[in-house]
């Protein structure tokens, strides 16, 4: 997405990679040339704002704080093609 906070991109992985996860805050101004060290928007080509925070963990709706097994929904058509 080309729009000011857009998210970066999808990521999940076993708790021992990712043992948890943060928020997007989309309010935040990554281009700062001024800062020290300064800062750039970096994620994903185009961004224009926000960056991945992940201090402490942040449970989403379902109370998980882990990316683990999320991304199986990626895979399906391999899995089912029979190859």
């Amino acid at each position: 997405a080309k729009w000011w906070g857009a998210p970066g991109p999808l990521f999940c992985g076993p708790k021992s990679q990712y043992p948890h996860t943060g928020y997007w805050d989309y309010s935040y101004t990554c281009d700062n040339k001024w800062a020290t060290p300064p800062e750039s928007c970096d994620v994903y080509e185009g961004q224009k704002g926000g960056k991945h925070i992940d201090d402490a963990p942040y449970a989403n709706a379902a109370g998980r704080t882990d990316v683990a097994g999320c991304c199986w929904w990626g895979r399906g058509v391999i899995q089912t093609s029979g190859v």
